[in-house]
């Protein structure tokens, strides 16, 4: 090879990688997707508890009543998670039981202000949220369409 050629791919070599590095640049600093299956379940956001409302409100008919007495219920609960979360000195097992038994007390306190017919419209929703992260946990090919965070 001549070394007017072995110059010409030496200069097109050098070129390619200085654009690749000023292209991948803007990227470095860019937050992983949402979707990112490397991001821990424990550190997703809960969903507003203010949507949350919304949500079951439109989804199970509540009153207004119902709807003031539910949503501080969602509140408390959204704030004790995030002291669950922020809690170093536990281990990531006992703050899932943590977590789990705070979703079970909140389920109770919000079915006990249903009616029956919205009670079992609850537990439908709350079936197919788990259904929902199940598929999501899979990996199925609809996973994450519509993701509410599976929470009501």
């Amino acid at each position: 090879m001549k070394f007017a050629s072995r110059l010409a791919l030496l200069g097109f070599a050098l070129s390619l990688g200085a654009t690749s590095v000023t292209y991948a640049q803007p990227f470095q600093d860019t937050p992983p997707p949402a979707g990112n299956a490397d991001v821990a379940p424990a550190q997703h956001a809960m969903p507003d508890p203010q949507k949350q409302t919304a949500r079951l409100s439109r989804k199970l008919q509540l009153t207004p009543d119902q709807a003031a007495k539910i949503e501080p219920i969602l509140q408390s609960r959204q704030q004790q998670m995030q002291q669950i979360r922020a809690d170093a000195s536990s281990s990531p097992h006992d703050q899932h039981q943590k977590m789990r038994a705070l979703k079970q007390d909140t389920d109770s306190q919000i079915q006990a202000i249903l009616t029956d017919s919205q009670r079992q419209q609850y537990q439908q929703i709350q079936q197919e949220a788990m259904q929902h992260r199940r598929d999501n946990k899979q990996g199925s090919p609809g996973a994450g369409a519509e993701d509410d965070g599976g929470n009501p």
